[in-house]
């Protein structure tokens, strides 16, 4: 729940107030603060909203193109979405006849969705299956990428393997993987100087299941002993879920199902890792790394095993807090998983499984779908922002933002299965030059387990706007916010003039 602006400023006019249920408080509510410092840039804010997955092409078909309209309509127009090709659907292997049916709408309709697109080029069926060789897995990845970067000139990033670390542990050993890397670099090569795209492809990969140092370290190994003119890894990938077993069916050691659901913090710790990993090998330690898949619900996991509509709160803000740590690194990016998911909605973006007999909704988000419309809200540039209650990765979250259409500050409490409430004071204090001495309007956006929260109330399923005051700021600026377990708020400030309409 909220409370207007009380401290520092002068409210005007009340425009817009909605009545909400009452949350019931758990026995524990905490003060809290966040200060924020308008004059202390972090540079240009990434938008981890706008760096994406969908499903494979066969996954809700019926529901794309409202999806891609109500997505682009909803601030979620990508700059890297994630698409799945798997060779084996493409290329018939008795009699070498390639269709590409299947999968041009799906490319088709994903194109209109963003600036870019990264083509997970999924050959493990090949290789797992069929036992295919490196030199028999080139021809098939460069027939495929050609034609497809020829109809799709939004195809930008290659994706060597899904999760080789898991879904080829049994055919592959760590020592072996590059090998079978090499013919996809040495593809997109060949292909750029062939077909001189606009915009070339780059190529990176392994997309391990986690930060997984026994793999890297050997993939590592292998790319630096490489003396091909012209090797490269253009971003290395791996997923960000929790340190758990390879998929050779061993269950033990340090891995054994450690999730980072409990401490999201812990996240932050793989990009140090990572470049240690280069330096001692004299490699480039400026490789952007692509976090292509996270989550705090790997699989089919759950806190709350009856009901998932539980969890889905939960996992909005632990998405967040992951998203919040890997931004705490450079040239980390985290990818949001997924639109619809084709079984787990606990990771559902979109409103999927309305019950039996109901009919799949459109235009319609979950509380994480919401908590990526949110974010879309926030500004360009990126600020300090301090919160004093954030204690290994639980507790009052905050990202603060301005340009020059205004301010917007996001708050939220990831909780996990806890139960503490927070009395948050967001010190705003002095406001960015181009919002000082102007009437201003405040808005606020909630999630929470009453708000914008499909599972409560379907007819308000999608981002509320709770409040909209007109303000004029004193000196120093602040509002006041309670937050629930795992809810999520967003304050915006801009002058009326620019606001008026929007």
């Amino acid at each position: 729940m909220s409370r207007r602006s009380k401290i520092s400023t002068t409210v005007v006019a009340t425009s817009l107030a909605i009545t909400v249920p009452a949350i019931a408080l758990a026995q524990e509510t905490a003060p809290a603060e966040v200060t924020v410092d308008f004059s202390k840039s972090r540079g240009a804010y990434l938008h981890p909203e706008r760096y994406n997955n969908v499903s494979r092409a066969r996954t809700f078909p019926e529901q794309r193109d409202a999806d891609v309209e109500f997505l682009n309509a909803n601030g979620l127009h990508g700059k890297v979405y994630k698409v799945w090709v798997d060779a084996h659907l493409i290329l018939d292997a008795k009699t070498g006849v390639y269709n590409y049916d299947g999968i041009t709408d799906y490319l088709s309709d994903l194109s209109r969705l963003s600036e870019t697109l990264l083509v997970v080029m999924d050959t493990r069926v090949m290789v797992r299956d069929a036992g295919a060789t490196p030199e028999q897995v080139k021809p098939v990845v460069k027939t495929i990428l050609r034609e497809l970067k020829q109809r799709f000139p939004k195809i930008v990033y290659i994706e060597a393997f899904n999760e080789p670390d898991h879904n080829l542990a049994k055919v592959v050993k760590p020592g072996d993987l590059y090998a079978f890397y090499k013919p996809y670099y040495e593809a997109v090569n060949e292909l750029n100087r062939e077909l001189k795209p606009k915009v070339p492809m780059q190529i990176g990969g392994p997309g391990f299941m986690q930060y997984n140092e026994l793999w890297t370290n050997a993939f590592l190994d292998d790319f630096k002993a490489d003396r091909t003119p012209g090797k490269r890894i253009d971003f290395f990938s791996w997923h960000g879920y929790g340190r758990f077993p390879e998929g050779t069916g061993e269950t033990t050691g340090p891995r054994a199902y450690h999730f980072y659901k409990f401490d999201p913090s812990e996240v932050a710790s793989e990009r140090g890792r990572f470049e240690k990993a280069l330096t001692s090998r004299g490699l480039n330690t400026k490789i952007p790394a692509f976090i292509t898949e996270t989550g705090i619900y790997p699989g089919p996991s759950f806190d709350n095993a009856k009901d998932p509509h539980a969890d889905a709160l939960t996992g909005a803000a632990g998405v967040t807090a992951l998203h919040y740590w890997y931004m705490e690194n450079p040239r980390t990016i985290p990818f949001n998983w997924v639109m619809r998911h084709f079984s787990e909605e606990r990771k559902d973006q979109l409103a999927t499984r309305a019950g039996a007999g109901n009919p799949i909704p459109t235009r319609t988000f979950t509380p994480y779908g919401n908590a990526m419309a949110m974010q879309a809200k926030l500004k360009d540039r990126r600020v300090a922002a301090r919160s004093n209650a954030l204690v290994q990765g639980k507790g009052v979250y905050a990202i603060a933002t301005s340009d020059k259409s205004g301010a917007a500050v996001m708050v939220w409490n990831y909780q996990h299965t806890d139960s503490k409430n927070f009395d948050l004071k967001i010190d705003l204090g002095r406001l960015p030059a181009n919002l000082k001495g102007k009437t201003l309007r405040e808005r606020r956006y909630r999630i929470d387990q009453n708000v914008s929260n499909y599972w409560t109330d379907p007819a308000k399923a999608n981002l509320q706007m709770v409040s909209e005051t007109i303000v004029v700021p004193t000196k120093r600026h602040s509002v006041s916010v309670t937050l629930t377990p795992n809810a999520l708020e967003l304050v915006e400030l801009e002058p009326v003039s620019t606001a008026k309409g929007k």
